[in-house]
């Protein structure tokens, strides 16, 4: 209740004239540092901007002009389209009419949105426009006319002053660390903002020590917002080596943590392992990233705070989830794996929908959607969180144990205890000289069911779009080829094995048709359902 008439009696505060003229008072049009860009964009992405098409999580609206004034698209498409973060796109085409063009949308931004409101000055989308506008201000600033110039200067300058009043309203978020981001690189950029460095600096190690586990992996358990979490931390570093700042030693030494926990969960050449939530990542972005994290730390075997276990070898990489799933946008992923060989993905998990729908998102959140078992398809966790109610999330429990160069996991998770008094068994052993990976699943015999008395065991194993399937007329094995046409095999002894067809959202912002193998049994009490994947030589 505090929280709630805290920001009712800051959002009158913001209302009134008095506080934009405050803010216009205030603001300096002086920008004496310019930082350059790292990243490269996208420019097919950037030509259909250009075009008058701006697409956000697989919804494509006309942009011209006057959409900043009006437009039908989603809530979620305009906090994207507010926070200018396709600026990239547009300025990687890398022409005169790419930076007018921005130059024309930034002006009308200005002129129909420079004073605050609640939606496109909310503190994250506000600090994100601040890092993507100043931190390309090269591309379009430079070659500007005086006018231009000051009228942005001043805005961006207005904007970051109103972040500093704002501080003590913000509720902690996926995207916090674009607070002191914003207020680092202003800091750099105007005069009347460079005693709030310190400040800057501050929120940030906060930040990080909130946000990054000791093992150096992201709280979310999720390798996609590692990366875009890294990618900011580098952005920083940049900033304050060109303006001819010492770098942080502590800053320097978690870029490079967080740069080992990327190459962890670089599963092939060119693309990261899917687990929990997921974000479309070029392949040039993810090595850059690496490359630039400056890493010259080994990568383990297993992350201890993360909860994840590693093997690669023989050109061999299993990468298995071996932790409680993160509470907010939970994914019920339990136990599950990925493997790719040769650099080709073999088993993945599902991915997650780039489009903001609840079905989707219950979807591919789901249990199903992952490379593990379900009871009676029910999930393991509840993937809806609220707080302050018996939210159902697995605790789990692995172990690794290494003989020969062998690998055996020996894992359980309790996610079905509360809802059907059981456990879920999970061993596995890796033999990377012969490229065999044995498993088996089972269920710990209870003392006594609780009223829903389980019935199916339903075992999926996704397989990438690019991998072609034959089962056996037996349905006892399954032919497996890859695109660089090495074959593997899968057996079950146990079951008979079925092929289904379903959906793959962890490459491209389209949906792609895969396969996934099933195995449905009745269930048996502490009955090991064995299977195999091999290479076939």
């Amino acid at each position: 209740m505090y929280r709630f008439i805290k920001a009712i009696n800051s959002i009158f505060k913001f209302r009134n004239p008095f506080y934009n003229l405050f803010l216009e008072k205030s603001a300096s049009s002086d920008i004496f540092f310019t930082p350059q860009n790292l990243w490269t964009g996208n420019s097919d992405n950037g030509r259909k901007i250009t075009d008058g098409f701006l697409s956000f999580h697989n919804e494509t609206s006309n942009f011209d002009l006057s959409t900043w004034k009006k437009n039908k698209s989603s809530k979620l498409w305009n906090q994207k389209l507010h926070s200018f973060q396709w600026v990239d796109d547009v300025k990687n085409l890398g022409t005169n009419k790419a930076r007018i063009f921005l130059r024309k949308n930034i002006s009308q931004w200005i002129e129909l949105h420079n004073r605050w409101d609640p939606q496109n000055w909310d503190i994250i989308i506000l600090s994100k426009r601040i890092c993507n506008l100043l931190g390309n201000i090269a591309f379009f600033y430079e070659t500007a006319d005086e006018s231009f110039q000051k009228t942005f200067a001043k805005s961006l300058n207005k904007q970051a002053i109103h972040l500093l009043t704002s501080l003590e309203i913000k509720i902690k978020s996926d995207d916090t660390i674009f607070i002191p981001k914003a207020i680092i690189i202003s800091s750099l950029c105007f005069t009347n903002m460079k005693p709030k460095l310190e400040l800057g600096l501050k929120i940030l190690s906060k930040i990080i020590n909130q946000e990054i586990l000791d093992d150096g992996m992201h709280f979310s358990r999720s390798p996609s917002k590692h990366l875009y979490f890294l990618k900011s931390l580098i952005d920083i570093k940049n900033y304050l080596g060109l303006s001819g700042l010492s770098v942080p030693k502590t800053l320097n030494e978690v870029i490079a943590k967080m740069g080992m926990i990327l190459k962890f969960f670089k599963i092939n050449n060119y693309e990261l392992a899917i687990f929990n939530e997921f974000n479309l990542i070029y392949s040039y972005q993810l090595n850059e990233i690496i490359k630039r994290s400056n890493t010259r730390l080994k990568i383990p075997t297993i992350l201890n705070n993360a909860c994840f276990k590693r093997i690669s070898q023989n050109k061999l990489t299993f990468i298995m989830d071996c932790g409680s799933p993160p509470k907010e946008k939970t994914h019920a992923g339990s136990l599950s794996f990925e493997f790719s060989h040769f650099g080709e993905k073999l088993v993945v998990n599902s991915g997650s929908p780039f489009v903001n729908d609840k079905k989707w998102i219950e979807a591919m959140r789901s249990t199903a959607a992952h490379s593990t078992l379900s009871i009676d398809d029910v999930n393991s966790s509840d993937i809806f969180y609220q707080k302050d109610t018996d939210t159902r999330i697995a605790k789990v429990w692995s172990e690794l144990l290494v003989d020969k160069n062998c690998y055996w996991i020996n894992s359980a998770h309790s996610g079905y205890k509360k809802i059907f008094g059981i456990i879920h068994n999970r061993k596995i052993h890796i033999d990377p000289d012969n490229l065999t990976i044995r498993g088996q699943d089972y269920i710990s015999k209870p003392t006594k069911y609780l009223s829903n008395i389980p019935k199916k065991i339903f075992i999926r194993f996704h397989i990438h779009p690019d991998v072609k399937l034959n089962v056996t007329t037996s349905k006892k094995k399954v032919f497996l080829q890859l695109k660089n046409n090495i074959a593997w095999e899968f057996i079950c002894s146990e079951a008979k094995i079925q092929i289904k067809e379903g959906i793959y959202l962890g490459a491209k912002k389209t949906i792609q048709k895969n396969n996934h193998i099933l195995i449905c049994e009745n269930l048996v009490p502490e009955k090991k359902i064995k299977w195999m994947f091999r290479l076939i030589k």
